[in-house]
């Protein structure tokens, strides 16, 4: 079976020119109240296109309140990891690869007992005892069939892993004058956690929050002027 390779992954996204002015400005210099203070100015309005561009995480305004008046009180050290889109993307190719083996050798099968499969699937469908000289091919068809969905589970799940690492790190270094293609690097994915203060606004009333506002930033090998590295925007991961 042939299966085409795994399609480069590439994340449109249409920036408003001020809040992308915004938010660079704040991924160079470390300074992370202007962009906490545009994040919740962009979920009081429901504004998600301005959200689509610096945010992987949406606060809900309507059930979690309207932040007002953030404040950074302190910033966590900066922590990181490696980026794994390399590792997980050829994951997907082994466990694709496994697959299409396991399918080879189960139409080989089937079309060995061809006869006897199908005996079995229409005693089946019809809630029939299978025939004694079919018993066999019964258990081993069952087999086959469970074997293909776990096969078919594990593909799904790798490409979903993949999914998941390549949108993370992509809005961070995501430049529509410059496209990237993030399979290509290695790199690492770094995140702090900025503790603020707020007010909340719920149900006609306001509750002074303390909220931990977790940052993320990618930074590519390789892939920056010179081939040095390409350190992305600080973009916000989680609110908690």
């Amino acid at each position: 079976m042939a299966r085409s390779k795994t399609a480069t992954f590439v994340l449109m996204l249409f920036a408003a020119p001020a809040m992308a002015l915004l938010v660079s400005a704040c991924g160079g210099g470390g300074d992370e109240q202007p962009l906490i203070r545009a994040y919740f100015r962009a979920t009081n309005a429901g504004d998600r296109r301005s959200l689509a561009n610096i945010a992987l995480y949406a606060w809900n305004a309507e059930e979690q309140g309207a932040v007002n008046s953030p404040s950074v009180e302190s910033v966590s050290e900066v922590s990181s990891r490696p980026l794994r889109v390399k590792e997980l993307a050829q994951a997907l190719l082994d466990t694709e690869a496994e697959e299409d083996a396991f399918t080879e050798e189960k139409i080989v099968y089937q079309n060995e007992e061809f006869d006897a499969i199908n005996r079995v699937l229409e005693a089946e469908r019809e809630d029939e005892d299978v025939a004694a000289g079919d018993l066999d091919v019964q258990e081993a068809w069952t087999d086959w069939r469970e074997r293909t969905m776990e096969h078919s589970r594990n593909v799904s799940n790798a490409r979903q892993e993949l999914a998941v690492e390549q949108e993370t790190a992509t809005l961070s270094i995501y430049d529509a004058r410059n496209p990237i293609d993030i399979n290509e690097f290695d790199g690492e994915i770094r995140t702090k956690d900025v503790q603020v203060s707020a007010t909340v606004a719920t149900g006609g009333s306001e509750t002074e929050r303390n909220l931990t506002v977790t940052l993320l930033q990618t930074v590519l090998e390789g892939a920056g002027p010179d081939g040095g590295q390409l350190i992305g925007r600080w973009v916000v991961a989680n609110v908690s």
